[in-house]
């Protein structure tokens, strides 16, 4: 018998304010298809970031002992597919045989059933990775289904992937997925949304004095509601205002962009490349995290995220590893109000400057302290080495 799920923070009814009404429900269909221990779940979505985001959020989401791995790289065929699998969770596929990589994987799934423990494999941008993914993935369901280990395995792709899917040799994938949880387009509104967020995020200004009304409108129309689309034609409308002074961003400047992006003549910088920014006279200073071990620095973070999570989980933006820090330690929030730092109930807790936290707004300067690590956070242009 597959082990009982661990709770979930995804429930009916909950709400997600930074996902749009079509996220958050594809979120809690994840959420439900985790409970119930289905091996896998099928995601499609026009839009990469999209989906990536999406499970980002899922697997913050879920509150139990829950290994989780993200496949991203292409491979030559099934086996080396499950050779990759073996790296990203951790084990040394060295010269194993076919046979002997599924046997170790047995092995690695029984030990996790054993400590209670759940595995999360993600194969994302699927549609790319072509029938390897989907030869290595009928073979985990396979191992699934006969041992109940509490493996779920996530296929994300766009359209292709559904092509992919009809073949009568995944039947096996077909059989185990449930109903597919597809990310469709955005509404006007939710575009709207959208921008606003992550203009508000980028600490540049609020959306009505960076664009027109009627500029959101014609960006929701060229793009089609597509979220990656949207992305890319912001940040260049964004560089160029921030380039000629413009206030705010026009329909023409819209066209501008579009024409230019059309013509490959330009690339725009993402949010986290671009550096600060001027629109309306307002600059996005991202702010930095520091971390040092034993003095040394070990990682530098930027805060162009809405969340740094911080432990000794595999899925920590700042991975600390320590045995007297938890896998979900503590979290770095920023919003449009300010960067907080919150403790995820760690039991050998966090502090600021010397003192033991459980929520604290961060100031620019401030020292946290995880287990052995010290983060220094700076605000915006005051980072310092």
């Amino acid at each position: 018998m597959i082990p009982a799920a661990p709770a979930m923070r995804v429930e009916k009814g909950s709400s997600f304010p930074d996902l749009t009404h079509g996220h958050t429900s594809a979120l809690e269909q994840l959420g439900r298809a985790f409970a119930a221990a289905q091996p896998v779940a099928i995601l499609i979505g026009e839009s990469e970031s999209g989906a990536s985001y999406l499970i980002d959020r899922f697997l913050d989401s879920i509150d139990g002992d829950v290994d989780a791995a993200r496949i991203t790289e292409p491979c030559s065929d099934a086996d080396a597919g499950m050779r990759e699998v073996f790296q990203v969770v951790g084990l040394d596929p060295k010269d194993m045989s076919p046979a002997d990589l599924d046997n170790a994987f047995t092995t690695f799934l029984s030990d996790q059933r054993h400590n209670n423990r759940r595995t999360i494999i993600c194969f994302e941008e699927t549609q790319d990775k072509a029938w390897w993914v989907l030869d290595t993935v009928r073979r985990l369901i396979e191992l699934e289904t006969k041992g109940g280990f509490g493996l779920m395995v996530i296929l994300s792709g766009g359209s292709g992937l559904n092509e992919l899917l009809v073949q009568p040799s995944f039947d096996v994938i077909r059989a185990h997925a449930g109903q597919r949880i597809v990310l469709g387009a955005l509404t006007l509104l939710e575009t709207r949304e959208y921008i606003s967020r992550e203009v508000e995020a980028a600490e540049i200004a609020d959306i009505s004095r960076v664009f027109e009304f009627a500029a959101v409108s014609l960006i929701h129309e060229v793009c089609s509601g597509v979220l990656d689309g949207i992305d890319t034609l912001c940040c260049l409308c964004i560089q160029l205002a921030d380039e000629e002074g413009a206030d705010p961003i026009s329909t023409d400047m819209v066209k501008t962009a579009d024409k230019l992006l059309r013509q490959g003549t330009i690339t725009p910088h993402s949010y986290a490349e671009a550096g600060p920014m001027r629109v309306n006279g307002a600059r996005f200073r991202e702010g930095r995290l520091i971390a040092r071990m034993d003095g040394a620095v070990v990682q530098e973070q930027a805060l162009n995220h809405g969340h740094i999570l911080i432990g000794r989980g595999k899925l920590c933006d700042i991975p600390v590893i320590s045995p007297v820090v938890s896998r979900h330690h503590a979290l770095v929030v920023r919003s449009s109000t300010g960067v907080g730092l919150v403790d995820l109930g760690s039991k050998n807790g966090t502090f600021v400057d010397g003192r033991r936290i459980e929520q604290h707004v961060l100031q620019n300067g401030d020292l946290i302290a995880v287990g052995d690590c010290t983060i220094a956070y700076f605000a915006g242009d005051d980072r310092q080495g």
